[in-house]
């Protein structure tokens, strides 16, 4: 009889998902788990995609996730990866979407649950926590119930963050995957904004600089300039960008101009209109934080001739406001500021719209 690795006896993928169910019902979710497991790591199952596969993928995930198993979760994923990005790149697809609702799920019902427990004070998801942090915790009086509340509350969020970390690092070496992995750059924006993790953004933000230069390395295995592909990396800055002005990072958000003028250089077009509108309202804000009147004044420009040659549904009331904020913004920028070009990043930044010249020009 064959044999897999690790000396179980193979079992059809029907009758492992079976038998998986009945370990669930009397109680033992790890042997579940290592059940169906085997049958997706097994070298039988990696050429022989079938709808049974992902009804397993699907179980497993459940399993991965409600006794925080990443590792083995991401195992499964690769081998599920290599098994379905030939013949069924959207039943993957459909397996990582439910792992991250799952794993979602569970930490938002923790929080829930800790309603007493600010997620705000932890301040990085990676570190674990100090050891005169918790002898300040009991010195100060912390209750039991506090404490009980953080170690239910950050273990899942911890899960959570590094579910999308191994998702990214799965989907990022396959080219007929670059829309997935998208999705995923998306889906951990939103993780980062909705819990306003800054720690776990700037971080984030680096992996993805880091898988692009990986990438780049290797032009030969794939063209990150066509069309398709240029386009979604593309998109995945601007929300980026977004993402960073929304929780008022601008040292990041500063970074991410950068990645997006770089991919523009790099591919030689220019983005959709209506990226290109949110982009130069997003520099007016950069700009003026930093405190740069005459970029800030150059971005309102930008900002309002775009719009009036684009946007269809342009209002005189939104015409006049944008004119006006271009005036104003003109007007606050020193005429003889020697040090101004120094500020918000440089002729850099300036370039990136087209813009060139200074206050005598505006």
């Amino acid at each position: 009889m064959s044999r897999f690795r690790g000396g179980g006896s193979w079992a059809r993928p029907e009758n492992a998902l079976k038998r998986a169910e009945e370990l669930i019902g009397v109680g033992q979710k790890a042997a579940a788990l290592q059940s169906l497991r085997d049958v997706i790591t097994s070298k039988r199952s990696r050429a022989n995609w079938s709808k049974t596969y992902e009804d397993i993928m699907f179980k497993l995930m459940d399993l991965c996730v409600e006794m925080k198993r990443r590792n083995d979760a991401k195992e499964a994923l690769m081998q599920y990866r290599n098994m379905c990005q030939q013949v069924n790149i959207n039943s993957l697809e459909e397996v990582i979407k439910y792992y991250l609702n799952k794993a979602t799920e569970m930490a938002e019902q923790a929080r829930v649950q800790a309603e007493a427990t600010s997620l705000d004070t932890v301040e990085d998801l990676e570190e674990d926590a100090k050891p005169e942090d918790l002898m300040l915790s009991y010195v100060s009086g912390d209750k039991s119930k506090d404490r009980t509340d953080r170690e239910l509350v950050t273990p899942w969020f911890r899960f959570l963050w590094e579910s999308h970390r191994s998702v990214l690092e799965i989907l990022r070496t396959n080219p007929k995957l670059e829309a997935l992995y998208a999705m995923a750059a998306t889906r951990a924006f939103g993780f980062c904004l909705a819990y306003k993790r800054n720690a776990e953004f700037r971080r984030l933000c680096d992996i993805l600089r880091q898988h692009l230069a990986n990438m780049q390395k290797y032009r030969d295995t794939r063209d990150i300039t066509a069309p398709e592909s240029w386009s979604l990396h593309l998109e995945t800055r601007f929300e980026q960008l977004r993402v960073a002005c929304e929780l008022e990072m601008w040292g990041e958000a500063f970074r991410s101009v950068e990645d997006i003028q770089n991919l523009i250089s790099l591919g030689k077009r220019q983005p959709k209109q209506q990226l290109m509108a949110a982009y130069y309202s997003r520099l007016t804000q950069i700009f003026k934080v930093s405190n740069a009147q005459l970029y800030h004044s150059y971005a309102w420009l930008k900002l309002f001739n775009f719009s009036r040659s684009f946007n269809k549904n342009l209002t005189p009331a939104d015409v006049s406001m944008m004119a006006t904020s271009v005036v104003l913004a003109t007007l606050s920028v020193p005429a003889y500021d020697r040090a101004l070009a120094g500020r918000g990043g440089g002729l850099l930044v300036i370039s990136i719209g087209g813009l060139s010249g200074g206050r005598r020009q505006l």
